[in-house]
């Protein structure tokens, strides 16, 4: 049972959108765990612990998309608390949210159509004007630890069917970085042989454990 809680601010009109935070933590978890997780169809709301309301889950994340299912360890567990609180604020880069909506969208549909969202949702998250192509370069330096990874992985991202779970890590990776923009411009720095690849999440906690 997933149970979120939420401070409401003295004064408040309305109590908080518990359909949408709850889709929010379903889409950290997917992304934290790769796993087949879902909500479940409704949501009960309580309100100062007295039940509030009854209310359908958003499709999304009440369907459960294809996989394995998957435990919640610490690691997993720290970073999907971290990604649900940084979504918020991504949602006022559009192209992060359409990054995310894509790829989401992508766990629960059949190839060719799995493939085509996936290339859009990397399109959106890295390439933007500059497309696929770009994208996939900026992805492959933002994953690949060595010259031949990432020759490796930029292959992989052009191919026919591009892995779903690489564009969750560099969602992983641009979510918990903070900034997107900034982050190309590093990127494309780093393939300029103007600085060293920047160090992603999954590194730096390896390196603190």
């Amino acid at each position: 049972m997933l149970e979120l809680e939420h401070d409401v601010p003295p004064g408040a009109a309305d109590a908080p959108d518990a359909s949408a935070e709850l889709a929010d933590a379903v889409t950290a978890l997917r992304l934290a765990t790769a796993g087949a997780i879902a909500a479940g169809p409704v949501l009960f709301e309580r309100l100062d612990w007295r039940p509030y309301g009854i209310r359908p889950v958003l499709p999304i994340a009440a369907t459960r998309p294809e996989g394995e299912p998957t435990r919640l360890d610490r690691f997993r567990g720290r970073l999907a608390r971290e990604l649900r609180e940084r979504l918020g604020d991504a949602e006022a880069d559009t192209q992060l949210g359409e990054a995310l909506d894509r790829w989401e969208l992508s766990l629960f549909q059949l190839e060719p159509f799995r493939g085509e969202q996936v290339r859009q949702a990397l399109t959106a998250l890295l390439g933007g004007p500059d497309g696929l192509w770009a994208a996939s370069l900026r992805c492959a330096a933002l994953l690949g630890e060595t010259g031949q990874e990432r020759a490796e992985l930029h292959r992989a991202l052009l191919g026919k069917s591009p892995g779903a779970d690489l564009v969750r890590r560099a969602l992983v990776e641009t979510v918990m970085h903070g900034n997107r923009a900034a982050l190309i411009e590093t990127l494309d720095e780093t393939l300029h042989g103007l600085r060293p690849r920047p160090a992603g999440y999954f590194a730096l906690r390896a390196a603190a454990s």
